[in-house]
């Protein structure tokens, strides 16, 4: 539930960073939690490895890997367009938001 929040919270940031952003060093820090964080999210809050350590670095390792995948689809089709990976931050609050709403209480 955890990595939900994370997701969310992360989307949010990362979004407002990169689009509102008036100095660049906040803009990085925006393009830095948008790899980092919200495409691993989205799926990792739906998995729960019952291991906080692992949980993160799935995460991690998830949203990295999808942020270089579409990145090289995006060069290789020659259409760049970094604006475009918006989209994790969307899907990512879409999923979270979604599997928050699905929690059934204990």
């Amino acid at each position: 539930m955890l990595t939900a929040y994370a997701g969310i919270l992360a989307s949010v940031l990362a979004a407002a960073l990169l689009l509102a952003a008036p100095w660049n060093a906040a803009t990085l820090a925006g393009a830095l939690l948008l790899a980092c964080v919200p495409a691993g999210a989205a799926v990792m809050c739906w998995i729960d490895s019952g291991e906080g350590a692992a949980q993160a670095g799935l995460t991690l390792a998830i949203s990295i890997s999808v942020l270089a995948i579409l990145s090289a689809i995006m060069v290789w089709t020659s259409v760049w367009e970094p604006r475009a990976l918006l989209a994790l931050a969307a899907v990512s609050l879409v999923s979270c938001s979604v599997r928050l709403r699905n929690e059934v209480p204990r």
